[in-house]
Parts: structure tokens; C-alpha cells; sequence
């Protein structure tokens, strides 16, 4: 057993390598300057992306404002750089950060500091701390309140920074000077029109709202104002967002229903796994009528037990089981229900011949199934690992 579990060990590292290298060898710039348009302030250094289910008007000569057609992204949001890149930083910061955790090799805590002064702080390079036009239409002068969570993902640099700055060649300014700037971008989360409309969302943006700024909190140090974003999304993101049957109304209205309803959930189950660090159980809380995390689990698992067969509304895009396959694994080890487990059985191969057949990423699940078997009975670890697994 333990040659085994020695053996997917080394196999779930070596694919961390793998990757941690190729952002090794980048020699790509990442920043809001690399693009070939600028956001309607004429300011090269403020983040811009497209709104992506916009499409050209078919009713006015210029095809301005865009209308929406929900379900259908709009190819021409490559054409702007700011989102794709800023993804690609935060993802391999997170990779390199956790490939120098589990190897030692400082050229990757280098790259990193590299990335992040690139993107943040260097005077040609940097991004204006504020998203006033992310998600932008066509047509408009300012973005739109969905363009907020373009930044959520980026807990992952945090958790990174958490080893990275473990290192003796680590730049001791650096922290401070990311704190700085993202001190200035948190007044912006918690001051602008754009940001205000975004954290009061009934769906999954609000919920990612909560994720990211909880993120920069802890970032911050400030504790407890992470733990009254936890404790209000008791009652602002569980009550409003999950039915009495567990359905998730808001996210079912979409086109890409299952997709939605997915990505929803992972950002709920990230506010709990916050929340057991910050005292605040929501696991276990049920709403006014038996609204709740497991609730949620729970309605979607026969669909997913038939490959989605019978999901009650409209559904574009296909079932895709990779995420929920990660939640029902989290799920297991939190509330001990023997029912997931003949879920899990049955998408694990589903998901790995997907893999073996080039549809999806190669991952191993071998750092999911131990940080949440070591943490489901004794809660308060760093948690990248879950974050890993759930988004």
C-alpha cells in the first residue's frame, strides 16, 4: 500500500513539474501593456477584457451597443489580451509556488517574484488597481459589474506566496509592496458602482464576489473582516441561492445550466473550507427552509449517476463531470455520505478515459484525496490544495 501510494505521490508531482517547468521557460511578457487596444480611459495600464456572451447589434449600422446572446461566447474577447494573460499569471505562480514547495528548487520562487512584479509593480508593466473595464460591451464607456471576476482566481498567488517567501533568495520588499497595491485595489472592491453591483448578485458572481474578497483579507491580515464576509454569506449566498430541493434557480436559468450550477457550487464549498478557518460552519448550516451546501450536492447527484439524463431544464455544452467529480470528493470526506461514494466510482473512470483520450487536462487527484482526508477531521491547514481541487 504504501509503494502505492508512494508510486501516485511521485506521479502527482512530476505532473506539477511538468507544468511548472514549461512556465519556467516562458519568456513571455504578462501584462496590461501587451495588448493592441486600450480601455475607452486611454490608459494602457488599465485592465481590459470583453464581455463574452456579446455579440455585434444586427439592428444598427455599427453594430453598437452588443446585445447579449447567453451560452455563446464571442470569439473576439482573444482579440484583447488582459484577461487570458492575467489567468495565465495567477495560474503559474500558483504551479511554480507549489513546485518549489515540493521540490526546493529556488529558479522557480525566482520566476515567480518576476511574474508578479511584471504584472503588479514594475513602472512599463503594471496594472491599475481597479477593474473598471473588465467585461466590457461594445459601445459603452465603462465595464460591466461581471468583469469583477476576472481577479477571483487569485487566491491561488496567495496560497503560492505562503511557501515561496520560504525562501532564503526571496525578495524581502516584495510582499509589502503586493500588499500596497492590493490594499489600493480593495478600496476599489469595497467603493466603486461596479464592484457594489457585483457583490449584491443573487448567482455565482456575488459568491465569487465573496471568494476573492475574502482572499485579500487574509492576504491583508484582516481576519475579521474575512469572517463577517463568511458569516453573511450564510444568509446572503446560501438562503437566496438554493432552493428547498437543492436546486440552484439562478444558475438552472442559464443556457450552460450544468456548467453554472457546478461553478456555483465550487465557489460555495471554497467559502466553506474558508469558513472552518475563520469559525464559521457552513457545511452544516441549513437556510429558513432547509436550504444547504449539501443540499446542492445532493440534487445533482442522480443527474450526474446518468451522465445528466433527466436535467430538468435546458442544458447547452454537454455534462462535463470533471468538477463535480471534485466536489463529490470533497463532499465524502466532509459529511461521510456512503452515497457519493458509488457517484464517485462511477465518474472516476468516466473522467480518467476522458483524460486518456485527450478531452480533458491530465491532473492527478492523489493531493486532493490526501489534504482532504488529513484535514476533514482536523480543519485549519493552508487549504491551497483544496483550492486546487475546487476551481
Amino acid at each position: 500500500m504504501l509503494s502505492a501510494t508512494r508510486r501516485e505521490r511521485d506521479y502527482a508531482i512530476a505532473l506539477l513539474v511538468r507544468e511548472a517547468d514549461l512556465a519556467l521557460r516562458s519568456t513571455d511578457v504578462y501584462s496590461v501593456t501587451n495588448k493592441n487596444q486600450t480601455a475607452p480611459s486611454g490608459n494602457i495600464h488599465d485592465y481590459l477584457s470583453l464581455s463574452k456572451y456579446y455579440w455585434p447589434n444586427k439592428n444598427t449600422p455599427d453594430g453598437l451597443p452588443y446585445t447579449r446572446i447567453d451560452g455563446h461566447v464571442n470569439p473576439e474577447i482573444e482579440t484583447v489580451r488582459d484577461y487570458r494573460l492575467l489567468r495565465t499569471m495567477i495560474r503559474e505562480v500558483h504551479v511554480m509556488g507549489m513546485a518549489y514547495h515540493f521540490t526546493g528548487n529556488k529558479d522557480y520562487a525566482t520566476k515567480c517574484a518576476m511574474r508578479l512584479r511584471e504584472w503588479f509593480l514594475d513602472e512599463a508593466t503594471y496594472m491599475n488597481p481597479n477593474i473598471n473595464f473588465g467585461s466590457l460591451r461594445k459601445g459603452e464607456d465603462l465595464g460591466a459589474r461581471t468583469g469583477v471576476l476576472d481577479m477571483f482566481t487569485i487566491f491561488r498567488v496567495f496560497d503560492a506566496l505562503h511557501y515561496l517567501k520560504q525562501e532564503p533568495s526571496w525578495p524581502q520588499d516584495l510582499v509589502p509592496q503586493l500588499q500596497e497595491w492590493f490594499t489600493r485595489y480593495l478600496h476599489w472592491l469595497e467603493t466603486s458602482k461596479l464592484a457594489k453591483v457585483e457583490r449584491e448578485s443573487n448567482n455565482n458572481h456575488g459568491t465569487y464576489f465573496d471568494v476573492q474578497i475574502i482572499a485579500i483579507y487574509l492576504f491583508l491580515g484582516r481576519t475579521e473582516d474575512a469572517k463577517q464576509v463568511a458569516l453573511k454569506a450564510l444568509h446572503l449566498r446560501i438562503d437566496p441561492q438554493i432552493s428547498a430541493k437543492g436546486e440552484q434557480p439562478e444558475e438552472m436559468e442559464r443556457k450552460t445550466s450544468w456548467y453554472y450550477s457546478v461553478f456555483n457550487l465550487q465557489a460555495l464549498m471554497t467559502l466553506a473550507r474558508w469558513g472552518d478557518d475563520l469559525g464559521v460552519d457552513m457545511w452544516s448550516y441549513e437556510g429558513p427552509k432547509g436550504q444547504s451546501i449539501k443540499k446542492a450536492i445532493d440534487f445533482m447527484l442522480p443527474f450526474a449517476s446518468r451522465g445528466g439524463e433527466g436535467w430538468p431544464v435546458e442544458n447547452l455544452k454537454g455534462f462535463d463531470m470533471t468538477d463535480y467529480l471534485k466536489c463529490l470528493q470533497i463532499a465524502w470526506y466532509i459529511y461521510g455520505d456512503d452515497k457519493y461514494l458509488d457517484t464517485i466510482a462511477y465518474l472516476g473512470p468516466r473522467v480518467q478515459q476522458d483524460m486518456d483520450d485527450g478531452k480533458i487536462k491530465t491532473i492527478s487527484t492523489f493531493m486532493c484525496d490526501i489534504s482532504t482526508l488529513l484535514e476533514a477531521t482536523a480543519r485549519g491547514g493552508q487549504g491551497f490544495i483544496w483550492h486546487w481541487c475546487l476551481t
